[in-house]
């Protein structure tokens, strides 16, 4: 079987994203599975489209929450409105119309694992680490697949739940787990392994200021403190 690199929540940061990818080529990964959320709050929004979407059938994507409002901006918090514009005008029409309907789930039968963005119930669902089993079982109904990828917290763990193991990779671009390199996992024959990757952090921190992006101040706030 293929090894597949698992990738998640990169939000606009072109550094990370092209390390995470460098060290995907390196070890020889065949295809690569995204998780959603590769657009909002950072630098390059359409550069990390154009990454992805250049990888043609070597990719299996699924959209995010944040990938889903750049086309239903109604869904999108308020605090989100100014940024999801700007990264709108920055994507374009085609790559916005690209990211923003990408399927919401996709199955990986060689895997037997199922790529979701946050949960296969909603996009926004909120699954920690501790979250209560019965919570997650909930959220987990109707999933036969033995293993269920996820995202959207931005933390890398897994666990069980039932029958089932739920493993998140982490964020590429913004994670939030108290370690500043991007965090990624490799899939091959239904078995997850996790990696973390360096890039320079200062450099996105200094380009989102420079640029007074409008989520400059609480992105690069997140990105020193690899914490919300």
């Amino acid at each position: 079987m293929a090894r597949m690199a698992v990738i998640y929540d990169v939000h606009g940061n072109l550094p990370a994203l092209d390390a995470v990818l460098a060290e995907v080529r390196a070890d020889g990964i065949d295809r690569v599975v995204f998780g959603g959320d590769l657009a909002l709050f950072g630098a390059h929004p359409a550069e990390c489209a154009k990454r992805l979407r250049d990888l043609g059938d070597r990719l299996v994507a699924v959209r995010g929450n944040c990938d889903r409002y750049l086309l239903e901006e109604s869904d999108a918090p308020d605090d989100e409105v100014d940024v999801l514009r700007w990264t709108q005008a920055a994507l374009g029409s085609e790559l916005t119309q690209w990211l923003g309907e990408l399927p919401a789930t996709a199955a990986l039968p060689d895997e037997d694992a199922l790529v979701v963005h946050a949960s296969p119930r909603s996009d926004e669902d909120v699954i920690m680490p501790d979250t209560d089993e019965g919570a997650v079982g909930e959220m987990l109904a109707g999933t036969t697949a033995a293993t269920v990828l996820c995202g959207h917290v931005h933390i890398q763990y897994r666990r069980r739940v039932g029958p089932r193991e739920l493993v998140n990779p982490g964020s590429v671009g913004l994670p939030l787990d108290g370690d500043q390199r991007s965090a990624w996992a490799v899939i091959e024959d239904g078995r997850v392994s996790f990696r973390r990757t360096a890039y320079d952090v200062d450099s996105v921190i200094e380009e989102l200021e420079r640029i007074g992006h409008p989520s400059a101040e609480q992105t690069a706030g997140r990105l020193r403190r690899a914490g919300s």
